[in-house]
């Protein structure tokens, strides 16, 4: 049976994974939108050991089960995952977690981020698509976390990767008042 050819996508995922791999597992992936960071993740959770305790934080739950649809597709099994919210990371600052993964890093607040000080861990995996300059610099300053690779809109759709996109602002009025025919 013939081996499928990994699509460009897959292969950059798999650089991409391979990126924090060689990085001591910590850092930040600054993956531009849609591109497949969840798929990115599971590439590096599939080169590391079956039973680590695996915590990832998301800031809501249509991120979590985007997470749980892409491991059953995937067929990744881990008996020790814990999710939670981003507000929800002061709960497991007492727990030990071999990888915490945070996604959307992006979005968390300053009491969120003094929680991730908190958690138990040497190995943190932060995801984004939309990374400001002053952000960055805040999670190098409270977190020690650096930006460990970067796959910018612009040559995602110049590859292919991703369809290049249009959007159309329609304008609304402000009030609450309708006309009528």
């Amino acid at each position: 049976m013939a081996k499928k050819e990994l699509s460009l996508r897959d292969k950059r995922q798999q650089e991409f994974a391979q990126v924090f791999l060689d990085h001591g597992e910590f850092g930040i992936l600054n993956l531009c939108p849609r591109f497949g960071k969840i798929n990115v993740s599971i590439n590096i959770l599939e080169k590391l050991d079956k039973d680590i305790n695996i915590l990832i934080a998301y800031p809501d739950i249509k991120i979590k089960n985007a997470w749980e649809e892409h491991f059953v597709a995937r067929k990744y099994k881990n008996r020790n995952m814990t999710y939670t919210t981003h507000m929800s990371l002061k709960k497991h600052t007492g727990g030990v977690f071999d990888l915490v993964i945070l996604d959307e890093i992006h979005l968390l607040s300053e009491a969120q981020i003094e929680a991730v000080k908190d958690l138990q861990t040497d190995n943190v995996l932060g995801l984004t698509g939309t990374l400001c300059y002053f952000t960055e610099r805040t999670f190098k300053n409270e977190l020690d976390l650096d930006v460990l690779a970067e796959y910018p809109i612009e040559q995602a759709i110049e590859e292919g990767v991703i369809t290049d996109y249009e959007i159309t602002v329609v304008g609304v009025p402000h009030d609450n008042k309708r006309k009528n025919d």
